[in-house]
Order: C-alpha cells, then sequence, then structure tokens
C-alpha cells in the first residue's frame, strides 16, 4: 500500500481565501451590533486555538484541555496597526507551521489517527471562523463578492 501524501489531501483546508490580507483598525474592529464578535477577536482566537493544536500536532501534551472561552479576546478592536500587523503575521506562520506537521504525518499507529483527528478539526474550525470573516468584510465593503474572487485569488 502506498503512503497517503497528506500535505496534498489537506494543502487547501490551510487556505485563508486571503481574509486576512489588507485588514486595518477600522476593518478588523467593531462590526456593529449584528455581530456578536469582529474579526479582531476572532483572529486572535484561531491564533490561541492553533497554537493549542499545533502543540498537540508536535505531541506537546498541554496542562489541561483548552476551552472555547479560553481563546476570546475581549477587545473588539486592536490597539494599533503594527499589532494588527504582528497578529496576522504569527497568524500566517502557524499555518505554515501546520502545513508542515500535516506533511510529516504517516498512515500508521495511533498517533496517526490522532493527528488526523487534529488537523481535521482544525481545518473546520478554520473553515468555520474564516466564513465568518469573509461575510464581516463583505458586509463592510472589504472583501470582493463572489464574481469577484477568480482576479482578487491571483497572485
Amino acid at each position: 500500500m502506498t503512503q497517503p501524501d497528506y500535505g496534498y489531501v489537506f494543502g487547501s483546508a490551510l487556505d485563508t481565501f486571503k481574509a486576512f490580507d489588507d485588514l486595518t483598525v477600522a476593518n478588523s474592529g467593531e462590526h456593529g451590533p449584528a455581530f456578536p464578535t469582529s474579526t479582531w477577536q476572532i483572529l486572535n482566537h484561531l491564533i490561541a486555538w492553533q497554537a493549542y493544536q499545533l502543540g498537540q500536532l508536535r505531541g506537546d501534551a498541554p496542562g489541561r484541555p483548552m476551552g472555547e472561552t479560553d481563546t476570546w479576546n475581549g477587545a473588539r478592536t486592536p490597539p494599533s496597526e503594527a499589532v494588527l500587523r504582528a497578529a496576522v503575521e504569527q497568524f500566517e506562520g502557524q499555518l505554515a507551521a501546520i502545513g508542515s506537521e500535516v506533511r510529516r504525518v504517516t498512515a500508521t499507529g495511533d498517533a496517526s489517527a490522532d493527528q488526523l483527528k487534529i488537523i481535521q478539526e482544525l481545518s473546520l474550525h478554520l473553515s468555520f471562523h474564516l466564513g465568518e470573516v469573509v461575510l464581516m468584510r463583505r458586509m463592510q465593503g472589504s472583501y470582493p463578492l463572489p464574481h469577484q474572487m477568480k482576479a482578487f485569488l491571483q497572485p
């Protein structure tokens, strides 16, 4: 049996579709009463959650399971453009590290099943929150509509 290429299988699962590109303090902060969270809060939530899951992928035993409320920042708006840019860079670095871990997974043993479950949870979680960010940004006019996506996603 040929070893599956998990980098190929999960490669597009870590695509953010540029949802965090071109963020500013204004378009990542408060979105009004229609939204219970801001893009800034979601970004920080993803950073905290992905750090936890990256540790699990690497076999680092967490002190305790991370709860959903442990990962939400109360600040709805970043304090500065520099802090926002640093958070986006940290998030992107995590995705690169996760991609490296995914490529290391092999199809044998219990550890691989646990790692695949973490990767699945991580990609589903990321997808859910990316959908929120895209919706919020589209409603504020800072993210393209579906018919504009092909041109937007070009490098």
